[in-house]
């Protein structure tokens, strides 16, 4: 009675709200957080005698998605009124796109296979495409507040803030099938800098559309819409719970009704909202205040020639180009800024270096970032943008450790000083702090004869086969050196001289 015996269909509707600094149709401002109904004014509230005004950033902003997720681009598209009456819906209508989006027939590659979170793949492994029968532009409603009393409160800045809303095609057919898609998608706004695709503060909103059906069958079931699910964990959850309750109600021999169910997270359960509208209960008609919107070739072109490179192409590339391994490349890629910062830090390291080993530095600047940088980030809670070390100042850093002068401890102490202190470059913290490597063989040796020959019991317990000893002569010539001898070279130092020891007493 499980996945084994039903098929589960799923369709997505994801609403994904704009990075604009005003809205869809008013000069209101979009900032999340503000004070309630601080961001409103006649045009959002839908006061009489107003009129609508089309963002052109929005046009902008659905013509980078569209072309992103490989949508055919609608010439002519018309803007509807979409009639329900709810309290936080203050015009009666919601303006929308019904019969003609402005995007269509596109679609979004999934990766089942692959680890997502690690990136473990190069961007080229076996993939499945999302349909996406459309993207089309609408304003968000307001929001309504329900406290314990029972009383509503209604907060309408979000009235009027732009959405694209994306539909795909009943192709997903498992809840983690939905959430790689999801994850995909907020890759891919974030990277195109059309949302900040965060779920938890409603930038990216997502309904579920599942039914079930025999394995083998290509009639679908009898669908139920799902609500509420603000994480892309809750919708998995949410799914997997929906498709065994379904299944549970067809093998008792109950009927499946069409309704819209709200997902309760802290229960783990859903429970129904209200029966499911059909489009005609909306009663869509253009609007009378809202001209065409028309899309020219040349608009087309001039945004695709403005597309950043995308997530898997841009991993692909760190692999195959930069010589990063899989795993560095998933995981600088994931953040645009994040890729960003690091090729200006490679970049700076190439400049100071001018030739070597190109992949060595590579996985020595993916090193610091993955490390150190995101360490930082996580732990103050920050973007790259408000990261306190530039690039060219970590490409210091890295240069250093490329030339070994200063050791791996040395390295991580110059960075903790270096976020305290912006104006300090690299190479100066090391040398105040006497972090700087002696690489000159000269001038080590006469140490490391020192401590060989102030210790001939510890040399005799090494001779017998005690090589753990090594480290404690290590010791010795690091503590006695007037500066900061490179470890690797007093090691080889040593066990040179006292393998060669070795050698004469076996003799």
């Amino acid at each position: 009675m499980a996945y084994e015996t039903y098929e589960p269909v799923i369709g997505l509707e994801v609403h994904v709200q704009l990075q604009t600094d005003s809205k869809i149709f008013s000069p209101d401002a979009t900032t999340f957080g503000a004070e309630p109904n601080s961001q409103v004014d006649p045009i959002s509230l839908g006061h009489p005698g107003t009129l609508p005004v089309l963002n052109r950033e929005v046009v902008a902003s659905a013509l980078r998605l569209g072309l992103a997720t490989h949508c055919s681009i609608a010439d002519r598209s018309v803007l509807a009124r979409k009639h329900y009456f709810y309290p936080d819906l203050p015009k009666g209508y919601q303006i929308s796109q019904f019969e003609t989006p402005i995007c269509y027939d596109g679609y979004v590659e999934i990766y089942p296979g692959e680890d997502e979170e690690a990136g473990a793949d190069a961007g080229r492994g076996d993939s499945k495409r999302i349909g996406l029968t459309r993207i089309h532009m609408e304003e968000d409603a307001g929001k309504s507040i329900h406290d314990d009393g029972g009383s509503t409160r209604l907060d309408f800045n979000r009235c009027g803030v732009p959405l694209l809303e994306m539909v795909t095609e009943p192709d997903l057919r498992s809840p983690r099938e939905a959430y790689l898609f999801l994850n995909r998608l907020r890759q891919l706004v974030r990277y195109l800098g059309v949302s900040d695709g965060n779920m938890e503060e409603g930038s990216l909103r997502c309904d579920a559309n599942v039914s079930i059906r025999p394995r083998g069958q290509s009639d679908f079931g009898t669908r139920t819409e799902l609500k509420n699910m603000n994480s892309m964990r809750h919708v998995e959850k949410a799914l997997d719970y929906e498709i065994t309750r379904q299944i549970a109600a067809v093998e008792r021999g109950e009927d499946i009704q069409q309704q819209t169910l709200l997902w309760d997270p802290d229960a783990g359960t859903t429970r129904p909202m209200r029966s499911k509208e059909e489009a005609h209960d909306y009663r869509y008609m253009p609007d009378p205040d809202l001209v065409e919107v028309e899309i020219t070739d040349e608009m087309v072109e001039e945004v695709g020639a403005e597309l950043p490179e995308l997530p898997r192409d841009r991993r692909h590339r760190f692999v195959e180009e930069v010589g990063l391994p899989l795993y560095d490349a998933g995981v600088l890629t994931e953040e645009r800024a994040v890729a960003d910062y690091f090729e200006e830090t490679l970049e700076q390291l190439y400049k100071r270096t001018k030739g070597g080993d190109t992949d060595a530095q590579a996985k020595l600047v993916s090193n610091l970032v993955m490390t150190e940088v995101m360490r930082v980030l996580n732990e103050r809670s920050i973007m790259i943008d408000d990261f306190p070390i530039s690039p060219e100042r970590l490409a210091q850093l890295a240069y250093l450790r490329a030339q070994d002068k200063v050791s791996s401890n040395g390295a991580q102490e110059v960075f903790e000083v270096m976020l305290e202190k912006p104006e300090a470059s690299a190479g100066k913290i090391a040398d105040d702090r006497d972090l700087i490597q002696v690489s000159d063989a000269g001038s080590i040796e006469p140490v490391v004869d020192a401590v060989i020959d102030d210790h001939p019991e510890q040399v005799e317990t090494y001779l017998g086969g005690k090589d753990g000893l090594l480290g404690f002569f290590i010791g010795q010539v690091m503590q006695r050196f007037d500066g900061s001898p490179d470890p690797e070279l007093v090691r080889g130092m040593l066990r040179k001289k006292l393998e060669a020891q070795k050698e004469a007493v076996e003799e």
